[in-house]
């Protein structure tokens, strides 16, 4: 319904209109009427009206200065100009003041249906554009915001991102101040906090959506100083990025919100602080770390754990890497089995600290590891068979039927189906995996069929096909959005796979085009 306001000194004349004709079957609602312009501002101070009905000969304010308040006070709004035939010149007034139609007094029923037919037309037009705008903000939204987390999820997983790439994507994200400060990565997550209310069950599981929101919602509180993510691989875990200094205070902050709006406890973990965009990696692993043993101190514990214990080496973790992606089990094997019974002599904890940082290589939620299950684990056999079971799952999930190189191939197409919008090179991708640039190439081409940048171009340009047709995105935006270099470059290879420019495609709707399917 639209809100319409009634300015007449006449009440006759404003009942009238009342009942000429039916406003509600025709989408309106008279919401408010006045005597004169001083009311009628007062009320467009305070409420919202779609259209305003006014005679122009008013006491007190006349019509001609009412519309340059309206005007003023409410832009969009659909003005009808009301007048006798002596005061038709207050209609041309009115006219220069952008109404949308005027009537001569006595106002005839088909008239005003005609007139208010027209201006809910233009009304419905406006509607759609505000909507189709709000939609398309929302996804631009959308979009940003995952392009953000998995660019934050390649720092904080070590993944060698190409070094042209870094600038524009710091800029991109406002994280150019971030290289050069000391950072704290904070790990939470709920835990039954034993509180019993009579109207919800309160378990972590199925409050996750509820504290991510929070999450959010908290680190919007601190804009230039925390920075929120989630790992699809740690379900129900969220991460902070907050600048040196104010990591515990937030950290109370994340412990006392969620017992506050969710009514559950939540345990936390902090990370090292760190310096570089190269040793993130090594603070978020600690920050993870640091929660699994808050989750092992019990839950009468709340303070947040720092965990200092040395990490893994980086060598070592390279090598089981990639034994996974190669599908070598026995080799896999041999590296857990070391490091299992060598963190062993230290302690159990030593040991399940091991099991946990070695789980983190799958980076899949199937190999997640809860605090209150890992207890059972005595000696290093037990780790081994735990690992080793989510291991021969991860090789199986990469591919079916075989292991090798085809399995790196098909995790090669999956990283780039998952990460498109950002700069991806051969070279970088073969580092990712452990191999030859060349012979990466090479094994890529076979298996796939075409080229290592035909393949990342097709994916990019699917990608861009789906937000011509459901955005209204300019295609400077699109080429933002799907990594290619440049929207001249996008355009002429769009125009090369499609025979058409990406405008024209959008214009067309596709009508034109059976197969979405890029020219090879």
């Amino acid at each position: 319904m639209y809100n319409v306001l009634i300015a007449d000194d006449e009440i006759e004349v404003r009942e009238g209109l009342k009942l000429k004709v039916n406003w509600q079957d025709m989408g309106f609602i008279i919401s408010g009427e006045v005597a004169n312009g001083i009311e009628a501002e007062e009320l467009l101070k305070t409420e919202h009206f779609d259209l305003l009905i006014t005679d122009m000969n008013m006491p007190v304010m006349d019509g001609v200065q009412l519309l340059d308040v309206c005007r003023s006070l409410n832009p969009s709004i659909q003005i009808m100009i009301i007048t006798g035939y002596e005061d038709f010149h207050y209609a041309r007034a009115g006219v220069r003041s952008q109404a949308m139609d005027y009537l001569l007094k006595p106002v005839t029923r088909d008239e005003l249906k005609t007139t208010l037919n027209k201006i809910k037309d233009e009304l419905d037009k406006k509607k759609q554009l505000h909507g189709d705008s709000e939609m398309m903000q929302w996804r631009l939204s959308q979009y940003y915001k995952e392009m953000k987390q998995r660019f934050l999820l390649d720092l904080v997983r070590g993944h060698r991102l190409p070094p042209s790439s870094l600038p524009e994507r710091m800029r991109l994200f406002h994280l150019e101040s971030w290289q050069d400060h000391s950072v704290c990565f904070i790990t939470a997550g709920m835990r039954n906090s034993g509180i019993q209310t009579a109207s919800v069950e309160r378990i972590p599981e199925k409050l996750h959506l509820p504290f991510e929101l929070l999450c959010h919602e908290m680190a919007q509180s601190y804009p230039d100083n925390v920075q929120v993510f989630h790992d699809g691989a740690h379900p129900g875990i969220m991460h902070f990025i907050t600048l040196e200094g104010i990591q515990h205070e937030f950290a109370q902050q994340i412990t006392a919100q969620t017992r506050s709006v969710l009514t559950m406890d939540v345990q936390v973990g902090l990370g090292l602080s760190v310096s570089g965009f190269e040793r993130w990696k090594e603070g978020y692993i600690h920050s993870l770390l640091a929660w699994n043993s808050a989750g092992r101190k019990g839950a009468q514990d709340r303070v947040p754990v720092v965990d200092h214990s040395p990490l893994l080496p980086e060598e070592t973790s390279r090598m089981l890497h990639r034994c996974l992606i190669r599908g070598e089990l026995d080799s896999f094997r041999t590296v857990i089995r070391k490091e299992l019974a060598d963190s062993f002599r230290i302690s159990t904890s030593h040991m399940i600290r091991s099991l946990f940082q070695i789980s983190l290589l799958f980076e899949q939620e199937s190999s997640w590891i809860s605090p209150e299950w890992v207890l059972w684990l005595k000696t290093p056999d037990q780790a081994e068979l735990l690992l080793m079971h989510w291991a021969e799952d991860f090789v199986n999930q990469q591919q079916p039927s075989e292991v090798g190189e085809d399995t790196v191939i098909e995790s090669a197409k999956r990283y780039i189906e998952e990460n498109y919008m950002l700069e991806l090179t051969l070279t970088s991708l073969a580092d990712h995996y452990n191999y030859n640039s060349t012979y990466f190439s090479e094994i890529f081409k076979e298996a796939a069929g075409i080229s290592f940048i035909q393949y990342v171009t097709e994916v990019r340009m699917k990608h861009a096909i789906r937000l011509l047709r459901e955005t209204q995105l300019t295609v400077w935006d699109v080429t933002e959005l799907t990594g290619f270099r440049s929207p001249s470059y996008f355009s002429s290879k769009f125009k090369k796979m499609f025979n058409i420019s990406p405008s024209d495609y959008r214009l067309l709707h596709s009508e034109k085009i059976d197969n979405h399917d890029p020219k090879k």
